[in-house]
């Protein structure tokens, strides 16, 4: 069944139940319970959850703040950038290679979360940043085994869609999909709902971004390392 554009793009969602707090697409919680199972069972990692669902208003808070340089903005190197030194676009650029734009982002689905080893750092001290997850960071050994279990398909479902820096959103090792809910979800979001949510919301600078749709939808929304 096709799903609807208030669902694709977070502004509804009536699949959803809570765990710990979260909320996640029902048919996407058996599978993550079982990978947190898993992964305490083979390095006794303590797989948590530091985000799940965010609807279509909390990511334009989000998006809003960080657009009107209200919220900081960072790069890859995680130093802080200033509005003024770029144009509208490259702003917006710069924005979406972490934070995503209202009704695009894989949040809205509730399929997709982001996840830290509650073993070795509490969640509030969770940045969700490279280095956490690689060498000497707290998450470091739970993400080597995610490595595994996704490259044998071991991993219950999930994969990471940013698991390569492809030009769109940085390599986020720390996001995980649910690819049997997920990617049906984004078969079905279209360049036709991108538009329509772009004409739908209250969103900072979308003028600059519907003047260059196609190169946003097509580097930001579907350009993903598949499952």
């Amino acid at each position: 069944m096709k799903s609807s554009f208030n669902l694709l793009t977070g502004r509804e969602n009536n699949e959803l139940v809570e765990h710990q707090g979260f909320l996640i697409h029902k048919g996407t919680l058996d599978s993550f319970t079982k990978l947190q199972a898993q992964a305490k069972k083979d390095i006794n990692a303590d797989l948590q959850l530091v985000s799940s669902f965010r609807d279509y208003n909390r990511q334009e808070i989000i998006w809003n703040n960080k657009a009107s340089g209200y919220r900081a903005v960072f790069d890859d190197q995680n130093i802080q950038l200033h509005k003024d030194d770029f144009s509208e676009l490259d702003y917006v650029k710069k924005i979406m290679r972490f934070s995503a734009l209202p009704g695009s982002s894989r949040h809205h689905w509730g399929t997709d979360l982001d996840i830290f080893d509650a073993r070795n750092i509490e969640k509030k001290e969770v940045q969700l940043i490279h280095n956490e997850c690689i060498g000497d960071g707290p998450c470091s050994e739970l993400h080597t085994w995610l490595d595994e279990q996704i490259s044998f398909q071991s991993s219950f479902g999930f994969f990471r869609p940013y698991e390569d820096d492809l030009g769109g959103v940085s390599i986020e090792k720390w996001h995980l999909s649910h690819a049997p809910i997920a990617m049906e979800l984004f078969n079905e979001y279209t360049i036709d709902v991108f538009i329509e949510n772009l004409h739908s919301g209250v969103i900072v600078s979308k003028e600059a971004i519907i003047e260059n749709l196609r190169f946003f939808y097509e580097n930001f929304v579907k350009n993903i390392k598949m499952p």
